[in-house]
């Protein structure tokens, strides 16, 4: 189990529990307020026919990075509020609240224009190079089709002439968007937003499926950590970023975990890296885990076949119809040259007047990658010894990657591991991606008004845009550690050794 270092509080009288829903409703749509006054504010269907960001909307105008900030605060104030008031209800008078005000916000946030990156227009051009051009969206260029096809200028002259990050299934999930939008623009972003919108509010079911097997009292506050956070509302729905639906991958994966159903665990984190390419690194501790858990070797050689083979169908199918795994590897290589916002891109930052930027890139994947390889094993030997280990794992291995192995670093990518944190016990997981999500959602106030405001170059906004980014979260992780080893030094010598055969509980 979790240390308690975040106790339950204390449980409400029945009388009480009417007024703590009430302040859960209360709190939920008050976070309402922020999300209709960012999609009201920076529309999605009056800017559709061109591309901006959230300062050219806003002018760069002190009152609109105001608001910007101050909504963004109400939102985690709110947040971190009904979290608190769910954890003293019982999940049953939680659940209609949390999923009530989560469609709510969901919907508000669809209407939002993408302010922070163009992807979902990516998304609309390079599904449209298949179901518009039969041409595969992994290996072809949308510079190529834009003198033929006037929506390739939403590729815009950057990504262009880039082939797409994201794994082969993605096609199939963005296709049927494309052809029924056909040439209206505002239509495929509105699919993207509303796919991107549904798929957090599946998550979120999900989540609280997953708990209800594992932890009942705690499916209310999962389901919320999920659909409520700030993050996942700007950057999942808001940008509408198809992290999303990787992420509903991922956590079906946890849910055939919790239900035991062994079989299907490896082949749904294969179908997640289908979509993107991430949750591949989990696939040795799902592997590791189930394998663990089976009752004998008659029921390992039957899980071994299942796992294999519905992991082939997974991939054939992602595949289908373009089987070019020279654009995947191609992809691959692209992605893992790109440096940005991560504590990579900041030690180029800082080191390349001495020291050539290719060697420096050189050392920063050879210390990234050799971090999260001592992850792994560490977290592999933990899941040897306790199966159910498994979704903490996860989470930490994910923290890390996301930490020391990401170069091209990104905020919505903290939508992975928020989900898995909300599967774990409300404590220091659930508060480290409180702090990194609200370091994720800062940077923008840096890196669109102040930078617009201050006369210096990039790589010094950079240099304190990582540590914005990434700082509360380190803090919060020294910390934890510091208190477990505290609690193991203080209980060494008092703790009863655990009876052989003792049952081992829970997933901490």
């Amino acid at each position: 189990m979790e240390p308690a270092a975040f106790p339950l509080p204390p449980a409400l009288p029945t009388a009480d529990a009417t007024r703590s829903s009430r302040r859960l409703w209360l709190y939920g749509l008050g976070m309402l307020g922020p999300a209709i006054y960012f999609a009201w504010r920076y529309p999605l269907r009056s800017n559709s026919d061109h591309l901006v960001d959230i300062g050219k909307l806003a002018r760069y105008e002190v009152d609109a990075f105001i608001l910007f900030v101050g909504g963004i605060s109400l939102l985690f104030a709110l947040y971190v509020l009904a979290v608190w008031e769910s954890r003293r209800l019982p999940a049953r008078r939680a659940l209609p609240v949390v999923f009530g005000c989560g469609t709510l916000l969901a919907a508000a946030m669809a209407w939002m224009y993408p302010v922070n990156a163009i992807d979902l227009f990516l998304y609309a051009v390079r599904s449209r190079l298949w179901t518009e051009h039969g041409a595969n969206p992994l290996a072809a260029y949308p510079n190529d089709y834009r003198d033929t096809d006037p929506l390739m200028r939403f590729a815009s002259r950057e990504w262009g002439d880039d082939v797409s990050p994201y794994g082969p299934l993605w096609n199939l999930f963005a296709g049927p968007i494309t052809l029924l939008a056909g040439d209206r623009m505002t239509l495929a972003l509105v699919g993207f937003n509303l796919l991107a919108a549904l798929s957090v509010l599946a998550g979120a079911w999900v989540i609280a499926r997953t708990l209800a097997a594992l932890r009942p009292a705690d499916a209310a506050t999962g389901a919320l950590v999920y659909a409520w956070n700030p993050l996942v509302l700007w950057e999942g729905i808001g940008n509408g970023h198809n992290d999303t639906l990787m992420t509903l991958a991922l956590l079906l994966a946890f849910l055939a975990w919790a239900r035991r159903r062994d079989a299907l665990v490896v082949p749904l984190l294969v179908v997640a890296s289908l979509i993107k390419y991430v949750p591949i690194i989990l696939v040795p501790l799902a592997a590791l885990a189930v394998w663990r858990r089976a009752e004998n070797e008659a029921a390992r050689q039957r899980l071994i076949a299942w796992s294999i083979s519905l992991s082939i169908v997974a991939v054939a199918v992602g595949f289908f119809p373009f089987y070019d795994l020279e654009a995947v590897r191609h992809s691959f290589a692209r992605q893992g040259s790109l440096f940005l916002t991560s504590p990579a891109a900041m030690a180029i930052g800082l080191l390349r007047d001495h020291y050539a930027t290719a060697d420096i890139k050189r050392w920063a994947k050879t210390i990234g990658y050799s971090l999260l390889l001592a992850a792994l094993v560490r977290q592999a030997t933990a899941v040897w010894a306790r199966p159910a280990r498994l979704p903490r794992a996860a989470f930490e291995t994910i923290f890390v990657f996301l930490l020391v192995a990401t170069w091209n670093f990104r905020s919505w990518y903290l939508v992975w591991p928020v989900a898995l944190a909300a599967l774990l016990p409300w404590g220091w997981p659930a508060w480290r991606m409180v702090a990194w999500s609200a370091g994720g959602l800062a940077i923008y106030g840096l890196f669109i008004w102040v930078w617009d405001w201050w006369d210096t170059g990039f790589y010094t906004v950079q240099n304190v845009g990582v540590p914005l980014i990434f700082g509360a979260t380190l803090l919060l992780t020294a910390a934890e550690v510091i208190a477990n080893l505290t609690t193991r030094r203080s209980g060494a010598g008092t703790t009863a050794p655990r009876p052989a055969g003792s049952p081992i509980t829970a997933d901490g």
